[in-house]
């Protein structure tokens, strides 16, 4: 399990790094909405989270016996 979060903690990052449209989201019916997002703010939560799936993977793969 430890090892998919880092897997997946580096798509995110790198979708972080590459992308180059972000849109707000709405998390109640699961969309996106038609108003976009500056390319700093999305790139910032991409890579934020990206950064705290791949520390939680890590504890996961370390804390394993």
């Amino acid at each position: 399990m430890g090892f998919l979060l880092v897997v997946f903690g580096c798509l995110a990052i790198a979708g972080g790094i590459f992308g180059k449209r972000f849109h707000a989201a709405d998390v109640v019916a699961l969309g996106a909405f038609t108003q976009k997002s500056s390319k700093r703010s999305g790139r910032l939560v991409f890579i934020v989270a990206g950064v705290a799936i791949i520390a939680v993977g890590i504890k996961l793969i370390v804390g394993a016996q």
